[in-house]
């Protein structure tokens, strides 16, 4: 745990001081040189920025790609060198350190590293392709091999700068909308990996949506969900996709297509590759905030899974289009580590571990007020004989400050856990936290503390420990 923590501050550290930037989006492949089991591919999605000449710090998630691992996910750090060889070609030195795990993969702790030497060559516009060797090992599991590496590469401006209320972007790519979701998922007559049919779930998520600026159009997205209720305790996806809208705002309806990789909870997803189709109708209700319903089809497109899925999502919209840019809001990165100790009824009957599992964390807050913020959470496990045990949580916090050095906060939450042999009942959760920051100069402060966690339907009621870094910056809309 010791050095999980010297590495989360180290990285933080250097993420925070730097001034707005491009994005680096890529998509990543790495195909193992010999079966590691059920899984023969890793694919990865990861965000990224130049944090120091030729230094790139960012946070990827990796999941299985081929084979039968379907669930497989593992989320954390991303650090790698950038060398110009010639005009347009690159080459990169770069690490991975995470944790998670999922499809009976890793009965283990689920700490992932990952090391590689990678050619990068531009292709067009903002485009380029990588090409290299990596070698990946997954800490309680059978994976530990060399891999041939392929990946794709997109570089967007976004109009952001790093701390708070801060002014001077005109221009760039926006966040134009946050999300929360209900989903009901409706099989059609498809069975789990064991053979028994599989029920209907109940999926509780996050989207963010994207757009080429205020008054486009269009938007891309982005959405995560995980299973809360129903038959699928421990299945989560994430999914990136494009929206075609009839109108810009008011009373509009909309269609949508996304594919991304999903499944755990014994879901069949065979390799995990996912496929959707959707459309619906978006109510404005006062101000920015709107309503959004409708349905969604989605397959695996290797496995035993076809459903239906209507839905529900709260859009709080960013932004006026007839004041493009001339819009702020306030944002709170922390990336750290949290400890759970058990409660005596943590483990599912019959698991026989007693660990305490340490989770890489990351989350996001969006500030309403000066002192009241949205947050999302995600959690994956690094160690604790847990492995694929994840979480995901959103909710409001409460931020107190002290002095100009010390602020506490309060934060309540309500989301998704499973996976691990974790006794989460049916993955829904809430969860509180106190935590007590400390500025150790301007938009950089170390984060401790304290919480529980409580599965509504399960046994799990584990104390929490949380250590971490923050920054603050701001978005244009």
């Amino acid at each position: 745990m010791k050095n999980l923590i010297k590495s989360t501050a180290v990285l933080c550290l250097l993420w925070a001081p730097i001034e707005a930037a491009p994005i680096e989006f890529r998509y990543g492949l790495d195909v193992f040189t010999e079966s590691q089991g059920s899984l023969d591919a890793l694919q990865s999605i990861t965000v990224m920025r130049e944090i120091r000449p030729g230094l790139h710090f960012g946070q990827s998630l990796y999941s299985a790609a081929a084979g039968d691992a379907g669930g497989l996910f593992i989320g954390g750090f991303e650090l790698l060198k950038r060398i110009p060889i010639r005009n347009g070609t690159d080459l990169e030195f770069g690490g991975f350190i995470g944790g998670g795990g999922g499809a009976g993969l890793v009965p283990g702790d689920g700490l992932m590293v990952r090391g590689h030497i990678t050619l990068r060559q531009h292709l067009f516009g903002n485009v380029a392709g990588t090409v290299g060797l990596s070698y990946i090992d997954i800490a309680g599991s059978p994976v530990s091999t060399p891999a041939l590496s392929f990946g794709l590469s997109r570089d967007a401006d976004f109009a952001f700068a790093p701390g708070r209320d801060q002014v001077g972007v005109n221009s760039g790519r926006v966040i134009r909308a946050i999300k929360p979701l209900v989903k009901q998922f409706y099989p059609q007559n498809n069975l789990r990996r064991n053979g028994t049919p599989l029920d209907t779930m109940t999926l509780v998520g996050f989207e963010a949506s994207f757009a080429a600026s205020p008054s486009a159009l269009n938007e891309t997205f982005i959405q995560a969900t995980g299973a809360v209720a129903g038959d699928g305790e421990g299945y989560a996806d994430i999914q990136v996709g494009y929206r075609w809208k009839t109108a810009p705002e008011g009373l509009r309806a909309f269609a949508e297509v996304a594919t991304g990789f999903g499944g755990g909870g014994d879901v069949d997803t065979g390799g995990g590759l996912l496929a959707t189709v959707g459309a619906g109708v978006a109510f404005p209700v006062y101000g920015g905030f709107e309503v959004e319903m409708g349905t969604q089809a989605t397959a695996a497109l290797d496995g035993d899974l076809i459903a239906l899925a209507p839905y529900v999502r709260a859009s709080l919209n960013f932004g006026d289009q007839r004041r493009p840019y001339n819009e702020t809001r306030n944002w709170q990165l922390t990336l750290g580590v949290s400890l759970q100790e058990p409660n005596s009824e943590f483990r599912k009957p019959g698991v026989t571990a007693t660990a305490s599992p340490v989770l890489i964390e990351s989350a996001l807050d969006l500030f309403l007020t000066d002192q009241i913020y949205f947050t999302g959470n995600a959690q994956t496990v690094a160690y604790g004989d847990a492995g694929g045990y994840a979480i995901g949580l959103l909710g409001l916090g409460y931020a107190i400050p002290l002095n100009k050095i010390w602020t506490v906060s309060v934060e309540g939450y309500v989301g998704a856990a499973g996976g691990g042999g974790v006794d989460t009942g049916g993955g829904l959760v809430g969860a509180a936290r106190l935590e007590l920051d400390y500025a150790v100069k301007e938009n950089l402060a170390i984060s401790t503390g304290i919480g529980m966690m409580q599965s509504f339907n399960g046994g799990a009621q584990p104390l929490t420990l949380h250590l971490g870094l923050k920054t603050a910056f701001t978005t244009f809309h």
